[in-house]
C-alpha cells in the first residue's frame, strides 16, 4: 500500500494478534495462580494419595455348631514361610548391581552394542535372593522346596505389599523347626492365615457345605481409602450347603491397612490400621450323633434319608451319600479331587435335588385323595385278585396271588396295589394330582438350601404329559393307575417326602424345613405355610392307623421299636437308567403315633432289578434314625406308656 509516495508496513491484523496473545497470557497465569493458590491443598492432597495403597484382609468366618453345640465347622491354623519384598529390597538392588556389572563386563569384552534388558536382570536379581532363601529352608528342614520365576514376578507385579510365601502349608513338624531355628534377624517370618476345618470328615457335607477362594468378591463398602490402589488377602467365600446360604452371617469384618509408599512401590508407613473380625457362629439344626448313625446304616449304598422335627420342621439329619471329605478342598480344590468326585456322583445333594419315583408312599396321598372326594371311607373294602385291567393293559398288584378282600388299613398295610388303582379311578386324575399339589409335592419345600434340579418335580396330571410328554399321546386310566402308586411320571425329592409325612403327622398340607436351629420355635405352633388337611377324625385315623398297621403286621415291620409306636410306609419303584432298570427302595415314618416328634423319609438306590426292597433294605436305616432319635437326648419325653397304642 502507498501513503504519500511511501509504502507502509503497518498491518491492521497485529493489534488483534497482540490482545489474543495477552488475553491467552493472562488465562493462563490466571490459571497456575489459581491452582497454586486456591486448589494447592486439593493437588497436594492428590499427591499424597497417589503414594498411599491399601490392604484388605478378610475376618475369619464364624464357627458352625450342630443342635448340641458340638463344632461341626471351625477355623485352624494354617503356617506359611514368607518374606516382605520392603524388607529384602536392599538385597535385591545389591543383587541386581552385581548382575549388571557383570552384564557390562561381558558385553565390553565382546564388544556388543546391543540393548541390555534391564527388566530381565532386575528379575533375575529377585530370584536369586528369593532362591537363597529357599534353600537356606530346604538346609534346616531337609527338603526340596523350589520357586518358579512365575510365582515371584506375577507376585511382584500384582502383589508387592503382600507376603510372598516361599513355601505354603508348612507341616506341623517343618513350622516347630523353622520357628526354633531360624535367625532372629533372619527376614524369613512365619506367618499364620486360617484354612476350614471339618472335624467330622464327610459327616453331613451337603449339608455343612464347603468354601472356595474369594479373590474378588471381598466388601469393602464403608471402609477407608475406597479410592487407592488396593490389594486384597485371598479371603474364603461359601460355595455350598450352609456354609453359602448363610455366607454373609459367616463373613468376618474385613480390616484395612493404609500404607505410604516410595517411589519404588514399596511401603514404609503405616498411617491407618483396621483389625479384621471374625464373623457371626450359626448353629445348624442337625444332631450330629443322630446324622452319623444314619450315615453308618447306609454303609455303601447310594441313597438319601431326611429326618425331620415333626413340630418345628427342622431337619435332624440329612444324608446324601456318597458324599465328600470338605477337607479334600482346604486350602485349595485340586482337579484330582474335584474329577473323583464326579466319578462317584457325589457332588450332587440327593436328599435336596435328589428326583425320584417315590413308589407305595404315593399311596398315602391316594388314600387321602380318595377319602376327601368320598370314593372310599374307612370301611370301604375292595377286592384284590392279583392285578386289575385298564384299557388293554393288566396292571399287577404287589401280591401277584392276590390280597382278598381288604380295606383302607390293609391295603396300607400291605401295600395293595389293587386297591389304589381302582381308588385313583374312582377319584380321578386331577383329585390325585390336587392332593399331591396340596402337599407341595410339585414346588420347592424352602428350605435355605439348593433346590435347582436338572430337571423338575413332576405331579402326573393331563396337563403335565400334553405339555412335556406330548409324544406319549394322550392322557389314559392307566396313566391314572400309575401315578397312585408313585409311578409313572412322579418325581419327587427324598426332602418332599419326608416334608409330607411330618405334615400327615400333624394332620396339615405342608412342613417349611430349616436347616438352623431356633430354640424359640418350641414355645409356639409353628405356621409352615399350609391348612389342615380337612378331614373327617375317623378317615384321617384309617391312614395313620393303616401306617401303624404296616409296621406291626405288615410290609414296614422292620423299621419297629419296641416300647414306641410308628406309622409307616415301605415302597419299591424302578427308574430306567441307561437303558436299565434301577430298583429304589422307600420308607416314610414317624413316631410317637400319639405326640409326633420325628419323621423319617429314606431312599435307597438298588444296583438292579430286585437288588433293593423298601421294608427290607430302607427299613432297617429308617428304624436306625428313630432308634437314635429315641435312645438321645435329641428325643423330648413323649407319652408315659406309648405302647398302649400298639408300638
Amino acid at each position: 500500500m502507498e501513503k504519500n509516495g511511501q509504502y507502509s508496513n503497518w498491518n491492521p491484523r497485529i493489534p488483534v494478534f497482540y490482545a489474543v496473545f495477552a488475553a491467552a497470557f493472562l488465562f493462563l497465569m490466571g490459571s497456575l495462580a489459581y491452582r497454586q493458590i486456591y486448589l494447592y491443598d486439593y493437588y497436594s492432597a492428590r499427591g499424597e494419595r497417589q503414594s498411599m495403597r491399601r490392604i484388605i484382609e478378610p475376618g475369619a468366618r464364624g464357627d458352625i455348631y450342630d443342635r448340641n453345640m458340638k463344632l461341626l465347622v471351625a477355623n485352624e491354623p494354617r503356617f506359611s514361610a514368607v518374606v516382605y519384598f520392603n524388607e529384602i529390597r536392599r538385597e535385591f538392588r545389591k543383587e541386581y548391581m552385581r548382575l549388571k556389572k557383570i552384564e557390562l563386563e561381558k558385553r565390553e569384552a565382546s564388544g556388543d552394542d546391543s540393548r541390555i534388558n534391564y527388566s530381565e536382570i532386575s528379575s533375575r536379581a529377585r530370584a536369586n535372593v528369593l532362591n537363597g532363601y529357599v534353600d537356606q529352608i530346604n538346609s534346616i528342614l531337609g527338603s526340596d522346596y523350589k520357586l518358579t520365576s512365575a510365582d515371584y514376578n506375577r507376585h511382584f507385579e500384582n502383589q508387592r505389599l503382600l507376603p510372598f510365601p516361599i513355601i505354603r502349608d508348612l507341616k506341623g513338624r517343618e513350622h516347630a523347626i523353622l520357628a526354633e531355628r531360624l535367625p532372629v534377624d533372619s527376614p524369613i517370618q512365619i506367618y499364620t492365615d486360617t484354612a476350614r476345618y471339618y472335624p467330622y470328615g464327610d459327616s453331613a457335607a451337603h449339608l455343612l457345605g464347603y468354601v472356595g477362594s474369594n479373590f474378588d468378591e471381598i466388601n469393602t463398602e464403608g471402609m477407608p481409602g475406597d479410592d487407592l490402589q488396593t490389594f486384597f488377602f485371598v479371603g474364603k467365600i461359601g460355595r455350598s450347603g450352609l456354609e453359602k446360604a448363610f455366607d454373609s452371617k459367616l463373613q468376618g469384618a474385613s480390616g484395612a491397612k493404609i500404607w505410604v509408599v516410595d517411589l519404588d512401590g514399596y511401603q514404609y508407613d503405616n498411617i491407618v490400621d483396621v483389625r479384621p473380625k471374625k464373623g457371626s457362629d450359626v448353629v445348624a439344626s442337625i444332631d450330629i450323633d443322630l446324622q452319623q448313625a444314619v450315615e453308618d446304616a447306609f454303609g455303601e449304598r447310594k441313597g438319601a434319608a431326611v429326618a425331620l422335627d415333626v413340630k418345628t420342621g427342622e431337619v435332624l439329619a440329612m444324608v446324601s451319600r456318597p458324599s465328600y471329605d470338605p477337607n479334600l478342598f482346604s486350602p485349595y480344590m485340586t482337579y484330582k479331587v474335584s474329577n473323583e468326585i464326579t466319578r462317584r456322583g457325589a457332588w450332587l445333594n440327593r436328599a435336596t435335588q435328589g428326583l425320584y419315583p417315590p413308589g407305595s408312599p404315593y399311596k398315602l396321598v391316594t388314600a387321602v385323595a380318595g377319602l376327601m372326594t368320598g370314593v372310599i371311607d374307612e370301611n370301604t373294602v375292595k377286592t384284590c385278585e392279583g392285578g386289575i385291567k385298564v384299557g388293554t393293559r393288566i396292571f399287577p398288584c404287589n401280591k401277584r396271588s392276590g390280597h382278598g378282600n381288604v380295606n383302607l388299613e390293609d391295603a396300607i398295610a400291605h401295600s395293595c396295589n389293587v386297591y389304589f388303582y381302582e381308588t385313583a379311578l374312582e377319584a380321578g386324575i386331577e383329585a390325585l394330582s390336587s392332593t399331591a399339589k396340596d402337599f407341595g409335592l410339585d414346588s420347592r419345600t424352602g428350605i435355605e438350601l439348593k433346590e435347582d434340579y436338572s430337571r423338575r418335580t413332576v405331579v402326573s396330571d393331563p396337563a403335565y404329559k400334553k405339555k412335556y410328554r406330548p409324544y406319549d399321546g394322550p392322557w389314559t386310566g392307566g396313566d391314572t393307575a400309575n401315578a397312585s402308586i408313585g409311578q409313572g411320571y412322579q418325581l419327587q425329592t427324598p426332602l418332599q417326602m419326608a416334608c409330607m409325612t411330618a405334615s400327615l403327622a400333624r394332620g396339615e398340607t405342608r412342613t417349611r424345613p430349616s436347616i438352623i436351629h431356633d430354640p424359640s420355635r418350641v414355645c409356639g405352633p409353628a405356621y409352615h405355610g399350609g391348612e389342615k388337611l380337612g378331614m373327617k377324625p375317623e378317615h384321617y385315623k384309617a391312614v395313620i392307623d393303616g401306617m401303624k398297621a404296616a409296621v406291626e403286621r405288615g410290609t414296614a415291620r422292620r423299621v419297629a421299636i419296641e416300647g414306641v409306636s410308628i406309622a409307616a410306609k415301605s415302597g419299591t419303584a424302578q427308574v430306567p437308567v441307561r437303558g436299565e432298570k434301577l430298583t429304589l427302595a422307600w420308607m416314610v415314618a414317624f413316631a410317637p403315633v400319639e405326640n409326633p416328634q420325628i419323621a423319617v423319609a429314606v431312599v435307597v438306590e438298588g444296583e438292579e432289578e430286585g437288588d433293593a426292597a423298601g421294608g427290607r433294605t430302607a427299613g432297617p436305616i429308617a428304624r436306625t434314625a428313630l432308634k437314635k432319635f429315641f435312645d438321645s437326648s435329641v428325643a423330648p419325653r413323649v407319652a408315659e406308656n406309648p405302647g398302649e397304642s400298639g408300638g
